[in-house]
């Protein structure tokens, strides 16, 4: 015998499982783990389904990719999961549950237009899938692409009438798009003839909050609540409708419930803090993203009705402190506009341009406002800490209108701002002013005001020196102003 085909005898009798070929050996066991791992995903265990995907991926098993895409999808390691998801989706074109699952993904990562891109795909490759439609309905929706939403939503809901998910997401939809009357008869409808579709008692108030009726929004939650509907979304919109009406102190409690209700929650949990008078440096990202985005389609409309004076503010304080710019013998820029929302302060100091201006917000839907301008030159959805730690350009002037309301600690932010100041450069931005002595706080509105004292400590902390800060109003509040400050400094030697 020739000693190769010996040592492949030998392997033979000690490696029986590879002699009797791989996927004869491993197809059950294949088999039996993506059943385990689809089993735990399916009851939210992703962590416990981890082991087996590894195990999965090593055996080069189809499925693992899928199923690792969902895993991450859960645990919220988004990168991760579209990663898997592209992965997965290699080599095929028309698998609509893929599709699917990568739209629920880009959808959780913010990228709706790929989201919708997928969800269309999903629509394509099985036509009657009531799931695809809703995924394709949600991601247009956040696209602010209302019409459309509404039509696949309506052309679902027309062939299968009794789906009361889908007409709550239709009532939904027209709620999205402002038509409110609409929004209330189909919710209205939906829960006379389901009474126990989630969700919909919260929407049905919701609804009435954004029609601005305040009242029949309360209504309408507490009528929910005596039901015995335990819903954070219940709570969170009885909270804000007694807001609307000045009520302060009875939302509070409502608050409280609905971020116990919903603890992933951070916009509620800061609501909650805010009104229980707990103490915390700063409202967190996912709060202000998500007040913004909500905001977003109506902010300007509102700001400009309640009077807000911030931008024009600004515009005055650049014209006093740079009076060159203001008479056109000198330019200005670059600029650095900190929680630039839709834009406004860039509009108040358009003319006086003459380099780059850079907005910075959370919201992605602000910026998109902002974008509608064609003001700056570019457009990041960041936190401004994190922007103004980065090494790259000085500024001639960085402002920060209604933004530092939504921090309480300023130490950190202000000497960051010296930091990206050019020389002769100005930072000029509002806060909200407490009394003397007061420090920072947070208030049951969820913004933060700060003291004249504490300010300048934070200032002389930081390197910078006031020009001027001047007390002035900022906007009204019911039948009251905010009391602020407009503060314009300069790096301290500059």
């Amino acid at each position: 015998m020739r000693p190769a085909l010996a040592r492949s005898r030998l392997r033979c009798r000690n490696e029986r499982p590879l002699c009797r070929g791989p996927l004869a050996m491993t197809a059950p066991l294949v088999d039996r783990l993506a059943n385990q791992a689809h089993a735990l995903l399916r009851d939210g265990r992703a962590e416990e389904a981890l082991p087996m995907l590894d195990r999965l991926g090593r055996l080069g098993a189809p499925a693992s990719a899928a199923l690792r895409a969902e895993a991450m999808l859960q645990l919220l390691r988004l990168e991760e999961a579209e990663t898997a998801a592209d992965a997965a989706l290699a080599g095929t074109t028309d698998d609509a549950r893929l599709h699917r699952l990568r739209a629920r993904i880009r959808l959780a990562r913010g990228h709706h237009a790929g989201a919708a891109e997928d969800a269309a795909t999903a629509v394509m490759a099985a036509p009657g899938d009531t799931a695809g439609r809703l995924l394709l309905a949600t991601a247009l929706l956040e696209e602010g692409r209302h019409d459309e939403a509404i039509w696949f939503l309506g052309e679902a809901w027309r062939a299968d009438p009794g789906n009361a998910a889908l007409q709550a997401r239709l009532g939904q939809a027209f709620m999205r798009a402002g038509r409110h009357e609409a929004a209330a008869e189909l919710l209205a409808h939906c829960e006379q003839q389901a009474p126990s579709t989630p969700g919909i008692a919260a929407l049905r108030a919701q609804a009435a909050l954004l029609a601005d009726d305040a009242p029949e929004a309360e209504r309408l939650a507490r009528a929910a609540l005596a039901r015995g509907i335990v819903e954070g979304a219940v709570h969170s919109v009885l909270a804000h409708a007694l807001v609307s009406q000045g009520r302060l102190a009875e939302a509070g409690p409502h608050f409280a419930a609905a971020a116990r209700l919903s603890p992933a929650s951070h916009y509620l949990a800061h609501l909650a803090a805010a009104s229980s008078g707990t103490t915390q440096d700063r409202a967190p990202e996912d709060y202000v993203a998500t007040l913004f985005d909500g905001y977003a389609p109506h902010f300007e409309t509102s700001l400009l009705g309640l009077g807000y004076r911030v931008p024009g503010l600004i515009r005055r304080a650049v014209e006093r402190l740079l009076p060159a710019v203001a008479a056109g013998r000198a330019s200005l820029g670059p600029v650095l506009d900190l929680g630039c929302g839709t834009g406004l302060a860039g509009v108040a100091l358009s003319d006086l341009l003459h380099g780059p201006l850079t907005g910075v917000d959370l919201s992605r839907r602000m910026l998109e406002q902002a974008a509608a301008k064609h003001l700056y030159t570019s457009l990041r959805q960041a936190d401004l800490t994190a922007v103004l730690r980065e090494e790259g350009a000085a500024y001639a002037l960085i402002t920060a209108a209604d933004v530092f309301c939504y921090l309480g600690d300023l130490n950190e932010t202000l000497a960051l701002c010296r930091q990206r100041l050019a020389p002769g450069g100005l930072l000029v931005f509002s806060l909200e002013r407490a009394e003397a002595g007061a420090g920072w706080r947070l208030g049951p509105s969820g913004r933060y005001a700060h003291a004249p004292d504490y300010l300048a400590a934070c200032l002389k902390a930081a390197g910078l020196q006031a020009l001027e800060c001047r007390e002035e109003a900022l906007r009204r509040d019911g039948e009251a102003s905010i009391p602020g400050l407009l503060v314009a400094a300069h790096a301290i030697g500059h």
